[in-house]
């Protein structure tokens, strides 16, 4: 069957068509075709909606897909699909009902969860990973962070989202979007490291030595931020998605280094990379226990 995978975030929205031979069968998950429009955050609520709407219909308006899984930013209550809270990054969206806006408009079985959960999800019961608690940091516009106790059940509360991102990792630090000061998003992140090198790209900095600096600080932060995620949750496994992960070969081994051991022993790059949250809210959508989410079965 064909369904649809859609992954929100504060810059842009990805979507894609994915085809499954097998529901439960998460090595049967392949995307056929994927594209992304920009979130274009700064017009609103509304506009966001209706950018969301655009990434569902390249695909929705090509072949009948019942399903469509979405992974957004934000804390998502998993029985309902709807925003709980989310920080400036997506204005407006705190208490939005985005299953409800979405489904009036495209009909079908709709299920939304948190971006950092879609992902572990995909990585987990799609790109196979053999963690028994495995936790997942995704380094976007903002950092993810989720964690999964008992793979053997899927559902409303089974993957914690957890949030790591805002941690205050520099007290009074940098301004974060969520309204406090110095939240680990703010260093460890892609608008992280930008900021740390006063650029727009992240590969102007990873690519430049004379921006080594802006990625030891980086690294620096990062570790610090992992050896708190080991000491508080005690994960077997870390995964590290994201965009920023596409360029690990600039920092990752920097990264290591400055992590003790007991933590450098338990990093693992994620295989799926930004396909993860696409193939994970596909997966969840079919497969996962979502409350008053599933009021539609596709035959």
């Amino acid at each position: 069957m064909k369904l649809i995978g859609v992954d929100i975030g504060g810059t842009g929205i990805k979507s894609a068509l994915i085809y499954c031979k097998k529901p439960a069968d998460g090595s049967s998950y392949k995307i056929m075709h994927r594209s992304s429009v920009p979130t274009e955050a700064r017009f609103g609520r509304e506009h966001i909606v209706e950018n969301i709407c655009k990434a569902i219909e390249n695909y929705r308006a090509r072949t009948d897909c019942p399903v469509i899984g979405i992974g957004s930013a934000g804390d998502v209550d998993d029985a309902t699909g709807r925003i709980t809270y989310a920080t400036s990054a997506l204005p407006g969206f705190t208490g939005l009902d985005l299953r409800g806006a979405i489904k009036s408009r495209f009909g079908g079985r709709i299920v939304v969860i948190n971006d950092a959960s879609a992902a572990l999800v995909g990585e987990v019961y799609v790109g196979g990973c053999k963690g028994q608690r495995p936790m997942m940091l995704t380094l976007g516009t903002g950092l993810g962070c989720a964690m999964i106790e008992d793979k053997s059940k899927l559902g409303s509360g089974s993957v914690n989202n957890i949030r790591l991102g805002h941690y205050i990792l520099h007290e009074g630090g940098r301004d974060c979007r969520c309204g406090s000061k110095g939240c680990a998003e703010m260093y460890v992140s892609a608008t992280g490291l930008k900021m740390n090198g006063d650029k727009d790209k992240v590969e102007d900095i990873l690519y430049d030595p004379k921006y080594a600096y802006a990625v030891d600080a980086f690294c620096k932060d990062f570790a610090e931020v992992l050896e708190y995620a080991c000491e508080k949750y005690d994960p077997d496994e870390i995964l590290i998605g994201g965009g920023v992960v596409e360029m690990a070969e600039q920092w990752w081994d920097k990264l290591k280094n400055m992590c003790a051991p007991s933590v450098a022993d338990r990093l693992e790059k994620a295989a799926l990379g930004n396909r993860a949250a696409l193939l994970g809210s596909a997966y969840a959508a079919l497969n996962g226990d979502y409350g008053k989410q599933l009021s539609y079965n596709p035959d």
